[in-house]
């Protein structure tokens, strides 16, 4: 067995060149068992990061604290890695073994699909009022009922 922790922050998540991702600091605990043809990685992500709201644009923190798991199957002959979701095939020669790319994944796919401020305990958004204000104004339903499209004017003229 052996045990490795590693921070993943602002300097990891521009080596991601993940574009909507302000900054964060997520910590990671790898448990590493080694067998003889197999090895098993157990993967506990824990911290936060900062994405633009979908509504306001404004920055939101986004707590992570999610596991995954890794197998990675030790062959005599392989020509490159093979991948799939939670195993890889890799030769058994080789001397390293790069999960880079295997954390970003599940960084990203931990991430909700929408992010928005949470709502005060009144059921009100949190979101930037001033923004909220302007989309209040330019919304379908701030238009009067008797305000009718000059468009649509000429349609009703046809029954």
């Amino acid at each position: 067995m052996h045990s490795f922790s590693i921070d993943c922050d602002n300097r990891f998540f521009e080596l991601a060149e993940i574009p909507d991702l302000q900054e964060g600091d997520v910590k990671l605990q790898i448990e590493m068992e080694v067998s003889e043809k197999m090895i098993t990685l157990d993967f506990q992500f824990n911290g936060y990061v900062m994405l633009p709201c979908d509504r306001c644009l404004e920055p939101v923190r986004v707590n992570l604290d999610f596991d995954e798991h890794l197998l990675v199957k030790l062959v005599p002959q392989v020509e490159e890695m093979q991948q799939e979701d939670d195993m890889w095939v890799v030769n058994e020669n080789e001397y390293e073994l790069d999960v880079f790319h295997f954390v970003y994944e599940s960084i990203m796919l931990a991430l909700p699909i929408q992010v928005l401020h949470p709502d005060d305990e009144n059921g009100n958004s949190t979101c930037n009022p001033e923004i909220l204000k302007i989309m209040n104004e330019h919304s379908p339903d701030a238009k009067k009922e008797d305000e009718i499209d000059p468009r649509w004017e000429a349609l009703k003229k046809l029954k």
